[in-house]
């Protein structure tokens, strides 16, 4: 019998580095105000005035993500008039989604890349040389704890695809951690912190992010 060896993953402890901005991207969304960022002892702090955009880490090689710790402090939220309708267009705000960029077969060339808005373009070359896009995973905090579990695909991009993990009901320091249910292949790390769609002005401090994962090349 020939046995097929298949290589060992050795999953461990990924930091990423919050006290400072080294390696991260701070993108802009096309018409909308960006979110602005800073960071210190006490780690990343987003303020949010009516505002979004991406935040971006590239891995220094993709990883086999299988699960992810966050902390914090939330100086705020998002308002609704009618929390029930977060998730929905135009109340799409979220205090805070931990993002992974997976790898696929999706490309972004000829004409569609003319057209591609600036953040779009900056997406693709955080891929691998030689990589599309398969989809952007958030994993989502929720206001709306009736969205607790569910998984949907955003309003805004059929690319982004959403997984509701946890909920925040007031602000304050928070601590997220959460083991994925089939591990994901990942090639740089999104943070979305935002408030344009319902005008909000609040601000969140992130001081750790640990990734439980494996390297895949």
């Amino acid at each position: 019998m020939n046995w097929i060896k298949r290589p060992v993953l050795l999953f461990a402890i990924f930091a990423i580095p919050t006290k400072t901005l080294t390696g991260w991207q701070i993108e802009k969304f096309t018409h909308i105000k960006p979110n602005s960022v800073s960071a210190s002892q006490n780690g990343l702090t987003v303020e949010v005035n009516s505002s979004a955009s991406p935040l971006i880490y590239k891995l220094a090689t993709p990883l086999l993500i299988s699960g992810f710790q966050i902390s914090g402090e939330f100086k705020g939220l998002p308002h609704f008039s009618d929390v029930s309708k977060q998730g929905r267009k135009g109340f799409d705000d979220y205090a805070l989604r931990v993002g992974f960029i997976v790898p696929g077969s999706k490309r972004l060339s000829g004409i569609k890349k003319f057209f591609a808005a600036a953040w779009v373009k900056h997406l693709y070359s955080e891929l691998p040389a030689g990589a599309g896009l398969d989809h952007i995973q958030f994993f989502d905090v929720t206001q709306n704890l009736e969205q607790l579990g569910q998984e949907h695909t955003s309003p805004s991009s059929n690319l982004i695809h959403e997984n509701v993990f946890a909920d925040v009901t007031a602000p304050g320091p928070f601590f997220y951690k959460y083991k994925l249910s089939a591990p994901l292949k990942s090639a740089a790390v999104w943070i979305s912190i935002d408030g344009d769609d319902t005008k909000s002005k609040y601000t969140v401090v992130i001081n750790q992010i640990k990734l439980d994962g494996a390297n895949v090349e």
